[in-house]
């Protein structure tokens, strides 16, 4: 071979073949087409088992009829192997019916001997074929896997969530969280203490599946445990931060928006760790305060500066509103955000309704618009309505 000329394709060839001088005319025809053919020869069911058991072809070739065997026994035995390998009867005598009979019963193609001019291309064919099968069926068990995974975060996601409202008097509060197909890191939260005040959470992990689940599982735990404790405001989030951080990696960040009202006094004391804002709309559906971040997410900060909570008090009348970024943010066909504003009309114009009833509005439109099929991050949303 030349220096110029192009390399040989390598070739692992099983020929089944009684006859050594065909076998030798079919290597060579091979060579000739540019491939490098490392062959093996059987011509009975024991010797196929075995080469099969032994070693992984690229393609099979076959004579039809030999004293011992046949193309029919050959393919029953290759196809009950379970290996995808293209399987070519080259043979010196085949019928039109047996020649349909094999390629139904699975083989891909079938030549006669005293013209091998095919031979080449259909080798090449087989072979393309062969790998597009295979990486197809990659592509399969991979989309499976994935989709076992989303599976088992939407399962972990779903126990995260409360079981139902609070029960305080003068205040009707609802949450709900809208999974997405690749479902996210969403995630809300009431946590009751026995004074009486309630903590209200919602946050969002980076990223799909079942990492982020868990990772807003761990979060969840902190939050209720901490919660409970008579610890600051800041503190219990302060806590939380540093505990996560070695969770989260570098790879992964919360934005949580963290908050505690004192429903005697109206009270509501709040931190927006890198969340989408919060809004307060007064009775006419004013926004009467829009509740902005205040420090970064959850680990981003690694320096993990103080933490200041903001306040305010809530009136009769006022209505507030928590949402992950999944809302405003999703999109519709030709890329259009549903963004805040349109969020904010809806929960203005349905106000009159009760908290579930808004969530379960805003979701409908906001799902209407984006098409199930752009859906691509977790709803979520808290109404409380004083």
């Amino acid at each position: 071979m030349s220096a110029d000329s192009p390399a040989k394709k390598p070739l692992k060839a099983l020929i089944i073949e009684d006859s050594e001088t065909d076998a030798l005319l079919l290597t060579e025809q091979l060579r000739a087409g540019g491939y490098e053919p490392q062959t093996r020869r059987v011509d009975n069911a024991e010797d196929l088992t075995e080469a099969l058991q032994t070693r992984t072809w690229d393609i099979i070739y076959s004579d039809h009829n030999m004293p011992q065997f046949s193309s029919t026994e050959a393919l029953e035995i290759v196809r009950s192997s379970a290996m995808d390998v293209p399987f070519i009867i080259v043979s010196g005598a085949i019928g039109e019916e047996a020649a349909v009979a094999a390629m139904k019963a699975g083989a891909q193609d079938y030549l006669m001997k005293g013209n091998l001019a095919r031979l080449v291309a259909a080798t090449a064919r087989e072979l393309h074929d062969a790998q597009e099968r295979r990486a197809r069926r990659a592509a399969e068990r991979a989309l499976l896997a994935q989709e076992e995974e989303f599976r088992l975060a939407r399962e972990i996601q779903q126990r995260l969530f409360p079981s139902g409202p609070p029960t305080l008097p003068e205040f009707d509060i609802a949450g709900a969280s809208l999974p997405a197909a690749a479902t996210g890191g969403d995630y809300f939260d009431f946590i009751s203490t026995r004074s009486g005040e309630l903590f209200v959470v919602v946050g969002d992990v980076t990223g799909h599946g079942v990492g982020p689940a868990l990772l807003m599982a761990d979060a969840r735990a902190y939050l209720r445990a901490l919660a409970v404790s008579d610890q600051r405001f800041e503190d219990i989030l302060a806590r939380v931060r540093t505990l996560m951080i070695e969770d989260l990696g570098l790879d992964h960040f919360i934005t949580l928006f963290f908050a505690k009202l004192d429903p005697a006094t109206g009270l509501w004391t709040y931190i927006n760790a890198g969340h989408p804002p919060g809004y307060v709309l007064a009775p006419d559906g004013t926004v009467k305060a829009e509740m902005m971040p205040g420090t970064a997410a959850l680990g981003i900060d690694r320096e993990e500066t103080p933490l200041e909570a903001a306040q305010l008090t809530l009136e009769k009348g006022d209505l507030l509103l928590l949402i992950s970024d999944g809302i405003p943010e999703a999109r519709n066909r030709a890329g259009e955000e549903f963004s805040e504003e349109r969020v904010l009309q809806i929960v203005q114009r349905e106000r009159s309704r009760s908290s579930a009833e808004i969530i379960q509005t805003l979701m409908d439109e906001a799902r209407r618009f984006a098409q199930p099929e752009h859906l691509q991050d977790d709803m979520t949303a808290v109404v409380l309505k004083l």
